[in-house]
């Protein structure tokens, strides 16, 4: 099963790990592209603004503005020369000889272009005297870049004729010739523009991202707790296995011996034997019911039965039995002024019973248990303490666990199910009470149960 669940995580790894580096790619990508369309925006824009600089600053034929646009071409033939043309700007009162004038329609649709290409061919001889007003260039490049909802602070540059524009720059030529300048529009703050306009994209993709590393973590955290439920329940079998096989190989022995060996005829040894029996029998049927217990009080089927109680007679009670059973070392302080508490006597008794138990199977040699009865302001509290082995800090999350046993390097060297802990847990939650423990290898363990 180990394998397999490796197996599963390695491919939910594989494929968390796929998407979050998609998902990076693909904000990558959407940013690059972002970049690549804001830039063909503002060359665009550029060569928009110096086509209407070109315009506003040439004189175009008037016949351009009428319904149906037209052009006049002037052609003239001087003596043996080849035809000239040009273009006629005004009305033409006196025309040389063999002068012939024709008149070329211009198409509406196309009607922007032709005075772009008119504009240009007169600003690029007004070029060679007059100097680039790039103030109004600027006015006409804000007003263009306004229009397309860019604001960006911006700066204009007139570069020396090249033959092709500068890579990665906004740039445009100011002319069609190959000798005309260049106009180059330097920007700041783009990236900023650009993270605004991918902003949501980004932060959908960081929340896609982070889901799939928190699904990834909660996944291990799943699987790594069903491999450890998966080896305590392996061990609580195990643990019960043995432990019931002691008591029915005993119950068998004597058995044998009572009816095989003729035991039963020798009343002191019958006495004896049956007496063994009956202890036996009354722990299973102890183990028993604490297992019934913990999941009668899981699922309410039984309640505690709060009444006055002595305290001290409660815990005296206790203390004797294992200071007969055992010969521990038990003292018991009672720091309130009080003796009559409203609880359960059977579950104060069975979570005291647990503890102690606890302390002294593993406590190890010349164990002394400390139990204290004290108030604090919302009610008042048990603190059973021990001069044990201890527990180590990487094992005290779990000990509350059912069926957890803290982890030894012989599995059977304590007899338990790793129900005790849990089952006081639970009777001291059926009491609103709260349980912690504090505890360090080789100093000891604290329990401190506080009730309202």
């Amino acid at each position: 099963m180990k394998k397999r669940l490796t197996f599963l995580l390695l491919i939910a790894a594989l494929t968390a790990g796929g998407i979050i580096l998609f998902q990076c790619y693909w904000v990558y990508n959407n940013y690059k592209t972002a970049e690549q369309n804001l830039s063909k925006q503002l060359a665009d824009a550029l060569q928009k603004s110096i086509d209407n600089y070109q315009i506003q600053q040439s004189q175009l034929p008037a016949t351009l503005e009428y319904p149906f646009p037209y052009v006049s071409v002037l052609e003239t033939t001087p003596g043996d020369t080849d035809k000239r043309l040009k273009l006629i700007y005004g009305n033409i009162k006196r025309l040389p000889s063999l002068v012939k004038i024709q008149q070329v329609q211009v198409n509406p649709a196309s009607l922007h272009s032709v005075k772009v290409i008119l504009a240009g061919a007169q600003f690029m001889s007004a070029t060679l005297t007059n100097s680039i007003r790039l103030n109004k260039l600027k006015n006409i490049f804000k007003s263009e870049l306004n229009r397309n909802n860019i604001e960006l602070p911006f700066t204009l540059v007139i570069l020396k004729p090249q033959q092709k524009l500068p890579l990665g720059k906004i740039a445009a030529y100011i002319s069609y010739s190959k000798n005309s300048p260049i106009i180059e529009a330097r920007f700041s703050n783009v990236n900023q523009i650009l993270l605004i306009q991918n902003i949501l994209p980004s932060i959908i993709s960081f929340i896609l991202i982070m889901l799939s590393a928190g699904s990834l973590c909660y996944m291990w955290i799943i699987i790594r707790r069903q491999m450890q439920l998966d080896h305590i329940k392996n061990d609580f079998i195990s643990n019960i296995t043995h432990e019931l096989r002691t008591p029915i190989s005993i119950l068998k022995s004597t058995h044998e011996a009572l009816f095989k060996y003729g035991g039963i005829y020798e009343p002191e040894k019958a006495d004896r034997y049956l007496k063994i029996n009956t202890d036996i029998l009354d722990k299973l049927d102890h183990n028993v019911d604490r297992i019934l217990d913990i999941t009668r009080y899981e699922s309410g089927d039984k309640l505690a039965k709060p009444n006055w109680i002595d305290i001290n007679e409660v815990i005296m009670v206790v203390m004797e039995r294992f200071i007969l059973d055992t010969g521990a070392t038990i003292d018991f302080f009672n720091n309130t002024d009080l003796k009559a508490f409203l609880t359960d006597s059977y579950i104060i008794d069975t979570i005291i019973s647990n503890l102690v138990d606890n302390a002294i199977k593993y406590g190890g040699e010349h164990i002394k248990v400390s139990i204290t009865v004290e108030s604090f302001e919302k009610g008042w509290q048990l603190n059973i303490q021990d001069n044990g082995r201890g527990i180590d800090h990487q094992y005290l999350p779990f000990i509350f666990d059912k069926f957890y046993r803290v982890p030894s390097g012989n599995l059977h060297e304590v007899k338990g199910y790793g129900l005790g802990l849990s089952y006081v847990k639970q009777l001291v939650t059926s009491l609103n009470g709260v349980i912690s423990v504090k505890s360090k290898l080789n100093s000891g363990t604290i329990f401190t149960i506080q009730f309202p």
